[in-house]
């Protein structure tokens, strides 16, 4: 006994006092992702990634809103929304006490988003954080006036109706002139 004793003396405590005084979590500690609402645009490449379809973006049933939800009770910690979100718009943080009582609805998080709809078929397709995002790319590129008003434009056309727009293209010969 005496002999561990002196062991635990020469090294010194390997416990930590932490109910009573904050825990400090290694570098790179994966805990519970932090979601910035104002960063983020919409684009579910989080949800697309998310291996335990603990983040959903999906549609509201009236169709004006985009609905960003997160529940931590699924989660498993993997980092893959961290590494996937273009804007940054998650991050996993430090926080690992994640404990509630009684109500789980306090494990989720939820975000609304404007939605655009399309300027041909009028219907919701996407947030207009994404449509504006990728404006905002194309404007940093070397790309004339000309073109970005165009760009602006397609952007705002739902992927069904560009398609439909390419079939009709195709079927009736009219060529499509790349420059």
């Amino acid at each position: 006994m005496m002999k561990l004793l002196d062991i635990s003396k020469k090294y010194g405590d390997t416990t930590h006092k932490y109910p009573f005084e904050p825990y400090h979590v290694a570098d790179n500690f994966r805990g519970k992702p932090a979601y910035i609402f104002d960063l983020c645009i919409g684009c579910a490449a989080c949800g697309i990634a998310c291996p335990s379809n603990a983040i959903t973006v999906q549609l509201n049933a009236e169709q004006n809103k985009l609905i960003w939800e997160f529940d931590c009770g699924r989660c498993i910690f993997c980092g893959r929304c961290d590494e996937v979100c273009p804007t940054g718009a998650i991050r996993l943080s430090e926080e690992f006490e994640l404990a509630v009582k009684f109500d789980k609805s306090a494990l989720i998080q939820r975000g609304e988003l404007e939605v655009q709809c399309c300027t041909e078929c009028k219907k919701p397709f996407t947030a207009k954080r994404l449509v504006q995002y990728s404006f905002d790319c194309l404007s940093k590129a070397n790309v004339s006036q000309n073109r970005l008003e165009e760009a602006k434009d397609y952007l705002r056309v739902c992927p069904t109706c560009k398609k439909n727009a390419t079939v009709s293209n195709f079927t009736t010969g009219k060529e499509v002139v790349i420059e």
